[in-house]
Formats: C-alpha cells, sequence, structure tokens
C-alpha cells in the first residue's frame, strides 16, 4: 500500500534558497570556487585586513552627530559615511510590526535593475570569521552559519567598541523561532502540526553544535572564552539571529551577514526581488524582477512555506504564495509492476518513495500522476502515464487515488484540536502572546492548505461517483471503500446530528401526527 506523510515543504528551482540556507559548508572559502567567486572572497579578504584599522572610529563618529536618530538613520548613516554606500533607488521609512524595515522605491525602476546595492566589503562572511582573533580557531572546519554565530558572539561583547556596532544594534538579540521554545511550549502550541518533529530535530542538532563547541573550548585555554558570552544558551540565540538574517549569495557561494539588506522583508511571492552578488559590478544586488512605479514596497523573494520561515526566522507570512506542505507516497514493493514502475519514476527523476508538495490553490500534477502509476494495475496502460500532463488513466484508478488523497488529508483535519475558523478567532482575542500568535498563525495556514486540497480532490470526485453500467443505471465500482470513506467523512458532523435530532425531537418533529395537532393554547 501507499505511504503518506506530512511535512513542512522544502522546493527546489528558485526555492533552491532552502536547502542552501541548510546546508554548511565544511571547507575552506576558497576551495571549489569559481574565478568570479574567488574574487568577492579575495574582495573581502582584503576589505576585512583594511577595515582592521578602523576599529569603533566609525561607531564614534556615528554616536557625535547621531545620538537622537533612530537605528535606521543610524545604520544608513553610518554606512553612507564609514563604508562608502552609493545612493539607493528606495529609502526606509519605517520599522514593520514583525521587525523588518519598510523599504519604498523613491523612483521608477525597471525590470532587472538594481533596488539596491551594497559594496562587497560591507559584508560579514566566512573570510571575517576567519581573520577574527578570538573565535577563528573555534569556528575552524565547522560550518558558515556556526562561524557566523560564533562572530555574532564575540563581536557582541565588544559592546560599542566593535567596528560593526551601528549594524549589530539593529539585529535583535533572538528571535522567536520555535526552536528556542521551552520543549512544553513546542508541544502545546504546535500539537499535530509538521513543524514540531522538525523543530525538535533541529534543536537537538543545535545543542549537538555547542557540545562539541563546549568540548572544543574546554580542552584549549578556557580563560579566552568566558562562559558569561559562551555558553549553550547565547549560541542559540545568536544562531536564531544568523538563521533569521544571513543571506545566501548564489553567485559568490556563500552566506553573508548583510547591513540594509538583513532587514528588507522577504516574500513567497515571485514577483518578490532577487538577492545576489553582481560579479561585474562587485556589489551585493537587489534587483527588481519586475517593474516598479516610484513609492511602491519592496520585498525579496523568499520560496519557503510558512513551516520553515517560523523556524528559521521567528516570522509567518500570511496568505504565503510559497506555502505548501508534502505528501510522501511510494511504489509498492509487492507489486508485480514494481520493477516497471521504478524505471519510469527514475526516468523522470522521482524514486521509489517520493515527496510531493501541496498547495492551498491549486492540485500538484505531478504528485496525481505518481500516485495514478503506483495503483495502476494495467501493464497496457503504462504507456498512458504522463507527469508533464494531467491525464486521467481510467475511472476505476482515477477513483482509488482520489479517494487515497481524501482520506489523508480528512485525517490530517481531524487531528487538529480546532479548526481554521477557530485559530482565526483565536487570533482576534487580545492578551495573545507573540508566540501563541505566530502559532496560530502557522496552524491556520496549514489547515487551509488540507481543506484547500480536500476541496480540489472533492470536485475531481464529483464526475465519478456514479460509473455507466451496461444495464443503464449507475453503480459505484469501490462501493465498499467509498463506505469507508463516507463513514470518514460523516464522522466530524455526528456531534451536531445528535443534538439536532434531539431537538427534533423534543420539538415533536417526528411524531407522524405532528402537524396534524393543534398547537396549545
Amino acid at each position: 500500500m501507499k505511504c503518506f506523510a506530512f511535512h513542512t515543504c522544502n522546493i527546489p528551482c528558485r526555492k533552491t534558497i532552502i536547502r542552501q540556507a541548510v546546508r554548511e559548508y565544511q571547507t575552506g572559502p576558497f576551495v571549489g570556487r569559481t574565478t568570479g567567486q574567488r574574487k568577492f572572497w579575495e574582495q573581502r579578504g582584503a576589505t576585512t585586513r583594511r577595515s582592521h584599522r578602523c576599529k569603533a572610529s566609525s561607531y564614534a563618529a556615528s554616536q557625535k552627530t547621531s545620538a537622537e536618530r533612530t537605528e535606521v538613520d543610524d545604520l544608513v548613516r553610518w554606512l553612507i559615511e564609514q563604508k562608502g554606500l552609493p545612493p539607493q533607488r528606495t529609502d526606509c521609512v519605517g520599522v514593520n510590526t514583525d521587525g523588518t524595515w519598510a523599504f519604498f522605491t523613491n523612483a521608477d525602476v525597471r525590470e532587472g535593475e538594481a533596488l539596491v546595492e551594497l559594496p562587497g566589503d560591507i559584508s560579514v562572511t566566512a573570510v571575517d570569521v576567519a581573520a577574527h582573533e578570538e573565535v577563528s580557531g573555534l569556528a575552524e572546519g565547522r560550518g558558515e552559519l556556526t562561524g557566523l554565530a560564533l562572530w555574532l558572539m564575540a563581536e557582541r561583547q565588544k559592546g560599542p567598541a566593535s567596528q560593526w556596532a551601528p549594524f549589530l544594534e539593529c539585529l535583535p538579540d533572538a528571535t522567536e523561532s520555535p526552536v528556542l521554545w521551552p520543549e512544553q511550549q513546542q508541544a502545546e502550541l504546535l500539537q499535530n502540526s509538521p513543524t514540531l518533529k522538525e523543530c525538535r530535530q533541529r534543536r537537538a542538532a543545535l545543542q549537538q553544535e555547542w557540545d562539541n563547541i563546549a568540548q572544543q573550548i574546554a580542552s584549549s585555554d578556557g580563560r579566552r572564552f568566558s562562559e558569561e558570552v559562551y555558553n549553550g544558551e547565547a549560541f542559540e540565540r545568536a544562531m536564531s539571529v544568523v538563521l533569521a538574517h544571513a543571506a545566501y549569495l548564489p553567485s559568490a557561494a556563500c552566506f553573508a551577514l548583510l547591513p540594509l539588506a538583513a532587514q528588507v522583508p522577504r516574500t513567497g511571492d515571485e514577483s518578490g526581488a532577487l538577492l545576489d552578488y553582481d560579479l561585474q559590478r562587485e556589489r551585493v544586488t537587489i534587483c527588481a524582477t519586475r517593474p516598479y512605479r516610484r513609492g511602491e514596497p519592496i520585498a525579496i523573494y523568499d520560496g519557503r512555506p510558512n513551516g520553515e520561515l517560523l523556524l528559521a526566522t521567528g516570522r509567518v507570512e500570511d496568505d504565503n504564495a510559497s506555502d505548501c506542505l508534502t505528501i510522501t507516497v511510494g511504489l509498492v514493493q509487492t507489486d508485480r509492476l514494481f520493477s516497471v514502475k521504478k524505471q519510469i519514476v527514475e526516468s523522470v527523476g522521482f524514486g521509489t518513495v517520493q515527496e510531493f508538495p501541496i498547495f492551498r490553490d491549486r492540485m500538484p500534477t505531478q504528485l496525481l500522476a505518481y500516485l495514478r502509476l503506483a495503483r495502476l494495475t494495467d501493464p497496457a496502460l503504462l504507456a498512458k502515464v504522463s507527469f508533464e500532463e494531467d491525464v486521467i488513466l481510467n475511472q476505476l484508478n482515477e477513483y482509488e487515488v482520489l479517494q487515497l488523497l481524501l482520506g489523508e488529508c480528512r485525517d490530517r483535519l481531524t487531528s487538529y484540536a480546532g479548526s481554521a475558523e477557530e485559530d482565526l478567532k483565536l487570533l482576534q482575542q487580545a492578551g495573545l502572546s507573540e508566540r501563541e500568535r505566530l502559532a496560530a498563525r502557522l496552524r491556520m495556514a496549514e489547515k487551509r492548505i488540507l481543506q484547500g486540497t480536500l476541496d480540489a480532490v472533492r470536485r475531481r470526485l464529483a464526475p465519478i461517483r456514479g460509473i455507466p453500467t451496461k444495464s443503464g443505471g449507475l453503480t459505484d465500482p469501490n462501493a465498499d471503500l467509498k463506505e469507508v470513506f463516507d463513514v470518514i467523512e460523516t464522522l466530524p458532523s455526528l456531534p451536531g446530528k445528535v443534538v439536532g435530532g434531539f431537538m427534533s425531537w423534543a420539538r415533536g418533529e417526528q411524531d407522524p401526527d405532528w402537524k396534524k395537532k393543534k398547537p396549545p393554547r
């Protein structure tokens, strides 16, 4: 039989940032780099050497001239005066409720043009970590994100003396990622959400990483690393900030903490701007993927679903166009056609067990194609299988596939404590904590995906509920299977039916002579 399981979704294509943001590099900065990538890293190394001469002078200048300004003004002024920030086509006008900054275009921008340009030397990368006088040894041999977290811990302890102080002041102490929540709160607020399992795994991985770092500290001169600064809790908080604000630059093949870019809002809409390193201009750019009129807000495209967003950034995007869950399906190894089916799925890049995303507003064609193939019993129809077009093999096969999807979605929906509407009402209540609000928004989004898939399956099932027979009547070739799923579908409404039936009896509506009786005077 099939194998079903739901998880938060990681989708490839432009959304490969999902995988890339989790990937940790174990090699040095120049290993495996292209010429253009090495150029970026060499520029970063040269700048790092130059910038050590500046030390705290940039912060002092900013402190003298901007004591009453907001952190936004302080950062922009510091970037202009100390880092040579060029004129931009966007202005920051304030801070959003989720902690990101509101950027709006100050001119018309054509598709492909840069909305924001940042000199490559204002980014913090593995080069800065390797050159750091305190944490370079701890970070050696570890992933880039771990190194950036250690760098952040070290620089924060310097306070105003850090040459990056204006940037660090704009970063939060920690995010609202569930990875940092107490276990009881995780279990309570994320109950039956597929995010809960991933959350626990990441927490365990973080703790294991810190245990390894702590052992290295203990085996070296521990006096160099104050326990007040370097401890497990501080590491987890620093890592949450790095995961939320570091960006992966595909052209440079590295992660970077980027002033300004770290504060730009993200969106799951593919019309969002693209963040990358421009090899020709030697600048980090945020480029428009569509024309912008003056005064329009900007956001960087981030193709992660809400479950991943919450874990990585501590945020959830309402109506996230990239939001999804995944369903895991597989071929049946005892199937007499297993070998042939295996060759077919492998020819299109799939495995005998495969994850597919499901969305709120569309039915994935490849998921249906895979399930049709997995449940197919007639070898004559194998040639009809298509992973590119929505091709029904036969009504019997289609009925079985849709009923399986229907049952799975129903199971997932009924496993939650309440409905999406109840979560919406909860969000309207005053006094909710930020974590309660985030969890409710996540649950509501997950339920809407499941409900949207359920509705789409029902629409597809409607035309094939009855199939014509030779006698001219209608019969259901899967009557026994249909009966099982019909029972499942009616379970959530049974309590209401019982109450309704009792009230009907109490009113006398089930008395055959009820309407004939005269009302009491």
